[in-house]
């Protein structure tokens, strides 16, 4: 039932592949033995764990989540899986992890590879709760969903289960798959919000409650609301309308023109900003240029965040060759903090740059 030296790697379906490439080029070991899903791969490395920790410390692009799989087991579709699944991760020398005290949590995912399966006699959040009760009775450790130190990492596929226990630090992110979850609110503007509020969480930044912040391709308006809300006096650019229920808002500006029109002007008369922002739908390298020209009116203890569309690669387009350009242009002028495909981006990445002044203090 041991399964050696292998690892689960998640990563948006449309650059998994590269996602690999990325874990091979720091590992030339890594072996990808079978895509599970769509943006799930199983690879194989020697001593995984090990693997992983030094893969978080790089900071992967395009690699989401990582999971260590210690031990496998058959699956027949019944209710004794759970119970199947509770026995072999007590036996994982891992186990010992979960300490009197400890934080975990249990982390599901059923996906199913088999179209023939009939439905599961339980779910995701079935297994997380029944396993979780057992940990806590048996270990004394403390379940915490949201800020855990330990990972039961469980991957369901239609007969096979993966499961592995882990620091929350080596799984890249503390959410299943690295799918970071928001709830959606009355007074949400648009999706695209998820992507900023994912952002400020995994780089680790906060707004300001106060300054100014210049959203470009603001257009409806969710990031602009966003800052508001926070209590920064924005200028929204963006040729298109702004959602109605911004209409009126205090502290908000909305130039319904061009950004490098704007940006132009901001330069020229040395308006200065706590906080740019940027989700421009246009190619990465032309917002690249337009950013590091914004990069004038930053504040010395401002920060940029910004994402980069990426094309779709086809046989005489590389989008990652376009997003190294991109990042070539930004890094004449801003000092990068992280770059990451978040859960909230598709064909798309996210970063978080600062002021070079702020850098060198």
């Amino acid at each position: 039932m041991n399964t050696t030296r292998q690892l689960i790697v998640t990563a948006q379906p449309e650059f998994a592949q590269v996602a690999v490439t990325e874990l091979q080029q720091l590992e030339p070991q890594v072996e990808q033995c079978a895509e599970l899903a769509p943006g799930i791969v199983l690879c194989a490395v020697p001593h995984a764990e090990q693997f992983m920790q030094r893969a978080a410390r790089q900071h992967p692009l395009f690699v989401r989540h990582l999971a260590p799989v210690q031990t496998s087991l058959p699956l027949d579709n019944s209710e004794q899986d759970i119970g199947a699944i509770a026995a072999a991760l007590a036996a994982l020398p891992t186990f010992g992890l979960l300490e009197r005290g400890i934080h975990f949590s249990v982390q599901s995912r059923l996906i199913s590879t088999d179209k023939s399966q009939g439905k599961r006699p339980y779910s995701s959040g079935q297994i997380n709760q029944a396993l979780a009760a057992a940990i806590v009775d048996e270990t004394k450790a403390n379940e915490s969903i949201k800020k855990p130190q330990i990972v039961v990492s469980i991957l369901c596929t239609s007969d096979t289960g993966y499961l592995g226990i882990s620091p929350v630090e080596d799984n890249l992110s503390s959410w299943p798959g690295g799918a970071r979850q928001f709830a959606q609110t009355a007074e949400q503007i648009s999706r695209a919000e998820f992507k900023l509020l994912e952002a400020l969480d995994v780089f680790g930044v906060s707004l300001p409650s106060e300054g100014r912040a210049l959203d470009l391709g603001a257009a409806p308006g969710g990031w602009t609301r966003l800052l508001l809300e926070a209590g920064m006096s924005v200028v929204a650019v963006d040729p298109a309308r702004l959602d109605p229920r911004l209409a009126g808002r205090k502290h908000l500006e909305h130039y319904q023109g061009y950004a490098e029109d704007y940006i132009e002007a901001a330069v020229r008369k040395g308006q200065h900003y706590d906080v740019i922002v940027n989700d421009m739908r246009m190619d990465a390298r032309e917002a690249a240029r337009l950013l590091a020209r914004a990069a004038r009116s930053l504040k010395k203890e401002g920060f940029m965040i910004s994402v980069l569309k990426l094309p779709h690669a086809t046989q005489v387009i590389d989008p990652l060759k376009t997003l190294k350009e991109a990042l070539n242009i930004l890094s004449q002028q801003y000092t990068f903090v992280q770059t990451q495909q978040l859960f909230h981006n598709r064909q798309e990445v996210t970063l978080v740059a600062a002021h070079p002044r702020q850098a060198r203090r």
